[in-house]
């Protein structure tokens, strides 16, 4: 039953990301922090205008909606497996990558491609905050506060242009996906 829901909440997922829209979103690095000669400096995390995914296997390379396909395939490198469709909202090809524990959809747009969506696909990542599938909808909450969206047995949150959708079921995260808002 589980993996029915599952399945059918991915297939639901990508037909949805294959048909949002929206512009092209930047990366904000954090502000440099000089530091006095001889202490250290302090890490601190980088900040974004909007959710985004890191792929720790890439040095924690953060992927975002709207963000330029070219350059996450220069970071990741070829996906495990590739698939490509006529696009039913956009003139060209949407793109499927999947890669070890997730997977990106694209949007034509002229001559390039942009990030759609992402969906985790299972528990061998996180997002940022450290929220992974099987997490509790506790552990969602104590993340990203109370949800903003009205979706029942979903805890939704919206950041800049990127929704970050939490499915649950029991109680447990089923299913993570960042999508356009």
């Amino acid at each position: 039953m589980k993996k029915t829901v599952f399945c059918t909440l991915t297939a639901l997922s990508l037909a949805l990301s294959l048909t949002a829209c929206g512009g092209q979103t930047t990366q904000t690095p954090p502000p440099a922090d000089p530091t006095p000669s001889g202490s250290s400096p302090e890490v601190q995390p980088p900040t974004y205008d909007s959710y985004v995914f890191q792929v720790a296997s890439a040095d924690n390379y953060a992927v975002s909606i709207d963000q330029d396909m070219s350059e996450v395939l220069s970071a990741l490198g070829e996906a495990q497996s590739y698939f490509e469709a006529a696009s039913c909202a956009f003139e060209g090809l949407d793109k499927t990558y999947t890669y070890s524990g997730f997977i990106i959809t694209t949007r034509p747009d002229g001559d390039k491609d942009y990030v759609n969506s992402i969906l985790l696909t299972d528990d061998s990542v996180t997002t940022p905050e450290g929220v992974y599938i099987g997490s509790s909808d506790a552990d969602v909450r104590a993340a990203y506060g109370e949800d903003a969206g009205t979706l029942s047995g979903a805890l939704c949150y919206t950041k800049g242009g990127t929704d970050l959708n939490f499915i649950l079921e029991d109680g447990k995260v089923i299913s993570i996906e960042y999508l356009a808002t």
